[in-house]
């Protein structure tokens, strides 16, 4: 009797730590069979009433093992994210308060849940009676796996199992062995076969990695297992469509992240990564590689003109060549906007790199025809070599990039290697664009005047404006040394306007003291010209110093005109309406389109000095002066010949019809006083030539 009494203690022990099903199974059966059996032989007085306890405590038992069973499925089948989950489905019974699931196996914190709303002690509770504590071991095959306590707000009974006598122990066994012989094969069959079948598919759960070589499971029974079978066949099913749709997203993320959305090229951040593990491999095998620092020309153009959505056509063609152009080793990257990076590996000799820097210019240069039209765009590039230019990711495209610049100052359309010659010019230019943004406000710049006079008669007919720079360390600049900064930082439009202003103010200063001066030129940039406050620039210049609009002219240069006509026109209609008068300068160094003169009407042409120089020597420089000042005098415009330095150059000038010249025959640009001093020493409207 006492030895049973410890088998049954020891299986009531097991069995609050909880048992696997199958052996859950198996008791259940045990107990059931046994019972039966138990009550029919304890026909004695407290037999009854200990029978009716037991069966009692049996059936709260088995309702603890389902409970612990329902809890413990998911902590055996899922991971951690998967126990948050079923410790919040637990959350969603009425009865339960709190929940915690201790995992003993990966030492990680504890999941714990509580019923919101619920701000009361638990330990409190517990000991008032209001709350029940169950603690529940999770077991695997013997091997435990963790813990579950639960917060119930209802206690529940805890049965024990009677104990039997002594000398119904054989019959009760003989009874329990009869049944297993029985009952063992359809339990394994039945039940445990497809519980096993059910934990083979719940850990097929976890496998995302791909649907080939996972079992399938087809289920035809239609008892309560099959039911739950084909359940976790639409689980299953499941989680691989939304995993797939995660590894999808996943690709897309990663997509967005390491590659450029328009060209589809690889961004900044894959190219750092690209070259760094160049740079790991060319010093491990003493390599050398190249990086391509490429920059658009006239991409602005192109999109001020056809629009955005046609300058991103743009970029994608020009992407598209640039891979076609460059081998398959080669990784081309858009760093921003029209700039693009290219890494050039397995270079043998830098010559490679200049034959490469060919293909790639004139693939850019082959025109690109577009729904709007057709775009010519060129390309800038700088090329910086690894590791004799740098030895670091950003000092190796800085030095490139350097070198993109260079090729810009020279002419755009070409190529450019690094030297560290370029890096001390870039230093200074950086340093000067500084210094003049400080000299435009703190009144350094001022302007210097040069007479332009009748080429017959030497009466003076206007001033051209100059611009200097008076630098407090380096003494009077011309503008050869920071105009091109000016241009390059956007400086040039705060210039001019300050240009416009101040030769405006000393046209009325010499107006009020009676000088007549003629009209005052003042040069336009094209960034100037194509501001829309330009126009607002010239009407506070003219009312602000009480001049009329004749007295003063713009000089343009050919080039910004023939850039996007229809603008230009416009832009000189409404300066025409003003009375201001319109020069091109330069001409016949630029397009020199017939075309663009008849429709934009200037009122003055500006002859190149380089013409006007080769004249006593050239005869092509002789013929082109006799045809423009031809074309000027059939449009009905005047003729500006500049540069004149000799009589000699005045004397054909002379004779082929020119109005006006300027030179330094005439005299050098000059400062306001020496200007008045020029005008002092000749009547204004006497004829110098005399």
């Amino acid at each position: 009797m006492k030895r049973l009494l410890r088998m049954l203690q020891a299986l009531r022990a097991r069995w609050r730590g909880g048992l696997p099903l199958r052996y859950t199974v198996m008791l259940a059966v045990l107990a059931a069979v046994t019972a039966p059996a138990a009550l029919l032989l304890a026909i004695e007085q407290q037999l009854s009433e200990k029978s009716q306890q037991a069966l009692l405590a049996q059936g709260e038992s088995a309702l603890m093992a389902i409970g612990s069973v329902s809890i413990a499925e998911p902590m055996w089948v899922v991971d951690r994210a998967a126990l948050d989950a079923a410790a919040q489905r637990l959350l969603e019974n009425p009865q339960v308060v709190a929940v915690r699931i201790e995992d003993g196996l990966a030492n990680a914190p504890p999941v714990e849940r509580i019923r919101e709303g619920f701000v009361r002690n638990l330990a409190e509770e517990v000991t008032a009676g209001h709350l029940n504590r169950q603690v529940r071991q999770v077991v695997r095959s013997g091997e435990p796996l963790g813990r579950l306590v639960v917060w119930f707000d209802a206690t529940y009974g805890q049965g024990l199992l009677q104990q039997r006598r002594s000398q119904m122990f054989i019959l009760v066994a003989l009874q329990v062995l009869v049944s297993l012989v029985v009952l063992t094969p359809m339990l394994v069959s039945r039940v445990l076969q497809p519980i096993e079948r059910l934990k083979a598919q719940a850990s097929a759960l976890l496998d995302h990695s791909s649907e080939e070589g996972q079992p399938l499971f087809v289920w035809r029974r239609h008892d309560e297992l099959g039911l739950l079978g084909r359940h976790l066949g639409q689980v299953q099913d499941r989680l691989r469509e939304l995993f797939g749709q995660l590894g999808a997203k996943n690709a897309q993320l990663q997509q967005l992240a390491m590659y450029d959305h328009l060209t589809g090229l690889p961004n900044r951040s894959l190219f750092i990564d690209l070259v760094q593990r160049e740079m790991l491999q060319a010093r491990r095998n003493q390599q050398q590689f190249g990086v391509f620092f490429i920059d658009l020309d006239r991409f602005k153009a192109v999109n001020d003109s056809m629009g955005h959505a046609a300058g991103d056509l743009l970029l994608v063609e020009v992407a598209r060549r640039l891979r076609e152009t460059l081998r398959e080793v080669d990784v081309v990257c858009r760093q921003s906007g029209d700039e693009f990076l290219v890494l050039v590996r397995d270079i043998t000799h830098w010559e490679a790199l200049g034959d490469m820097a060919d293909r790639v210019l004139q693939a850019v240069e082959t025109p690109v025809v577009l729904e709007v039209g057709t775009a010519r765009v060129s390309a800038s590039m700088g090329i910086a070599l690894f590791p004799d230019d740098a030895e670091d990711f950003e000092t190796l495209v800085k030095n490139a990039d350097i070198a993109m610049y260079q090729a810009k100052s020279l002419g755009r359309a070409r190529y450019s290697f690094f030297h560290s010659e370029l890096n001390t010019r870039r230093q200074a230019s950086l340093e000067l664009e500084h210094q003049l943004g400080h000299a435009i406000g703190a009144g350094e710049l001022v302007l210097h005047y040069q007479p332009q006079v009748d080429a017959r008669t030497g009466v003076l007919m206007g001033l051209e404006a100059l611009v200097r720079w008076q630098h407090p360390q380096r003494g009077l600049l011309y503008p050869a040394h920071f105009i091109a900064v000016a241009e390059e930082s956007g400086q040039i439009a705060e210039m001019g306007v300050w240009t416009l202003h101040e030769a405006c103010r000393q046209k009325a200063a010499w107006k009020a003291r009676g000088l007549d001066v003629g009209c005052m030129s003042v040069n336009v940039s094209a960034l100037e010209f194509r501001d829309h406050r330009l126009l607002e620039s010239l009407q506070s210049a003219l009312s602000q110093n009480g001049l009329l609009g004749s007295e003063l002219e713009i000089e343009i240069t050919e080039s910004v005109l023939m850039t996007e006509t229809e603008t230009s026109q416009r832009i000189i209609e409404r300066v025409r309406a003003l009375g201001v008068g319109i020069a091109i300068d330069d001409f016949g160094t630029g397009y020199s389109s017939l075309a663009y003169l008849k429709r934009l009407r200037p009122n003055q042409l500006k002859i190149d000095r380089s013409f006007v120089s080769d004249t006593a020597t050239d005869n092509d420089s002789r013929a082109i002066v006799k045809g423009v000042v031809g074309l000027a005098s059939a449009l009905g415009l005047t003729v500006v010949a500049e540069g004149v330095e000799t009589a000699q150059q005045l004397q054909f000038l002379r004779e082929s019809g020119c109005h006006t010249v300027q030179g330094y025959l005439v005299a050098r640009p000059m400062t306001v006083e020496a200007t008045e001093a020029w005008l002092a020493g000749r009547d204004v409207g006497s004829s110098l030539f005399a």
